[in-house]
């Protein structure tokens, strides 16, 4: 009998073309993604094998160099492997930075994690809420009274950095673990602990004065700045911008020491060595940036190896959550086998995982977001051989090429969660180096000693640094000082003028 109702039978028929369509695109993406962590897997594998020699972009080059990067040896992008191959050239791949040959040599990393990684958090706060917070640096009688308990427990652990910054083999470097999920892990945590061991040696500044002990407090800023320069050495980003707050803050709390009465002139010469010292070995912002990006080409080595969890914060995981841009899979995994009973439940051996995947399949796409990093790289690091105040055009390009990037469909997400905050940090290195070059300024004129040419100018300034001779007190006229400042810095800083003959040492 023919259907009376076509109508209804075109109906039902484009409703069922519909749902075929739908259920063959569910299963493209779910294979799609799928056979996304299944190469991903395979090439984790692949990496176990690390060859001597490896043909890339048609040269043979030396395996090592692709230590800490080593997805890089499956690249076919032409452009790519020519931006990588640019930072082999200049010497500057993740494994020519983070060596892991520190035979001999004592890391204060490891003892910094050790003095204060289980440490009690609540002792550590009431010390910090207590630290002064004004521009003149000072700490009272009455609140070191109270704080008497906890500095005697914490007092083991500043004695035992100061014994190992004695030492004439000690540094600050990284720590290598490794993880059996997730590789090796280059841990450099214990740069947030450089501001702990800074509080302590602050209450110790301070019992000192209190106590009319000029040279102790003298002491515990010789080994504030002793860490802080051992900590800038790294070059890393987090552990330089650590060094330069320490320092920043000691300097401010050396200006308090200075104007004590009871200081002379012998300790300014002090003074003085140790701050050139400082300038002498200071760490070249091109290091900084060179490193960082080391630090960056191992963050898509780590995405495309073992993924996004391994690779960025929780934080940077968050905000990308936030934005819609991860996928979720959840996969049954089975774990390496263990010395166990053979006849235990298979089952046992399985775990449920969650995947967290870039939604625009960051494996196989990831070739235009790395290019535009190495490439916003490269001009910072180009740009950092200048002073700070010389890079703004430079900088304002990289930034606005982001800007312009991110409006793009096949936008560098992780290149410009990595490129975030670089004007900031640079900014805080410059003021780091023109508080000390301003501080040592005040110190060679005072004694009459040598200075730096370069100083006719700061890292923050063309305009250079200001330099008066001044009087402070009216009841002795004769007492001059020496007050060094330049434009837009946040106090100037100023030491006795021992040009006065009348002066007493």
């Amino acid at each position: 009998m023919p259907n009376t109702n076509p109508q209804k039978t075109n109906a039902k028929s484009i409703y069922l073309a519909a749902v075929i369509l739908f259920v063959v695109f569910t299963c493209y993406i779910v294979t799609a993604i799928q056979r996304q962590y299944r190469v991903h897997e395979e090439r984790s594998d692949s990496l176990l094998i690390s060859p001597k020699i490896v043909k890339f972009g048609g040269e043979k080059i030396s395996g090592e160099l692709f230590r800490g990067m080593e997805t890089a040896r499956f690249e076919k992008n032409k452009e790519l492997i020519a931006e990588i191959k640019k930072v082999m050239a200049q010497n500057e791949t993740p494994s020519e930075i983070f060596k892991n040959n520190l035979s001999g040599n004592v890391n204060i990393a490891v003892a910094l994690n050790n003095a204060f990684h289980l440490e009690n958090s609540d002792e550590l706060n009431t010390l910090r809420d207590a630290a002064p917070k004004e521009d003149t640096w000072g700490i009272s009688g009455e609140t070191l009274e109270s704080l008497n308990e906890i500095l005697t427990r914490f007092e083991s652990k500043r004695l035992t950095i100061r014994n190992l910054l004695n030492r004439s083999d000690s540094c600050f470097y990284f720590i290598f673990e490794q993880d059996e999920e997730f590789g090796e892990i280059i841990d450099l945590q214990a740069a947030d602990y450089l501001e702990d061991y800074l509080l302590l040696e602050e209450y110790a500044i301070a019992v000192a004065l209190r106590d009319g002990r000029i040279e102790d407090a003298l002491d515990s800023l010789v080994y504030i700045f002793r860490i802080a320069q051992l900590a800038s050495a790294i070059s890393v980003p987090s552990a330089r911008s650590a060094a330069a707050l320490i320092r920043l803050r000691a300097v401010d709390i050396m200006q308090t020491v200075i104007l004590e009465p009871k200081f002379k002139k012998r300790y300014l010469n002090g003074l003085y060595e140790m701050i050139k010292e400082q300038l002498e070995h200071w760490t070249p912002d091109r290091a900084v940036w060179v490193a960082d990006r080391a630090s960056g080409l191992k963050t898509y080595h780590r995405i495309l190896q073992y993924g996004l969890e391994a690779a960025l914060t929780p934080t940077e995981i968050d905000e990308l959550e936030k934005r819609d841009l991860l996928e979720v899979i959840t996969r049954k995994q089975k774990k390496r086998k263990k010395n166990t009973d053979d006849n235990k439940n298979e089952n046992e051996n399985n775990e449920v995982k969650e995947t967290i995947l870039l939604k625009n399949n960051f494996l196989h796409g990831h070739v235009s977001d790395e290019i535009f990093y190495l490439r916003s790289m490269q001009k910072v690091i180009d740009a950092s051989e200048k002073p700070f105040y010389q890079r703004h055009s430079e900088l304002s390009e990289v930034t606005d090429e982001v800007v312009r990037a991110m409006d793009k469909k096949s936008a560098p997400i992780i290149a410009e969660l990595l490129l975030r905050g670089i004007v900031e940090s640079m900014r805080l290195h410059a003021q780091d180096r023109a508080a000390c070059e301003m501080t040592f300024l005040a110190m060679s004129v005072s004694l009459e000693k040598p200075t730096f040419a370069s100083l006719t100018s700061n890292p923050l300034s063309e305009k250079g640094y200001n330099l008066n001779q001044i009087n402070e007190n009216e009841d002795n006229p004769k007492k001059k000082y020496i007050q060094v400042s330049f434009p837009n810095n946040r106090k100037p800083f100023k030491v006795p003028d021992y040009r006065v003959k009348k002066i007493n040492d």
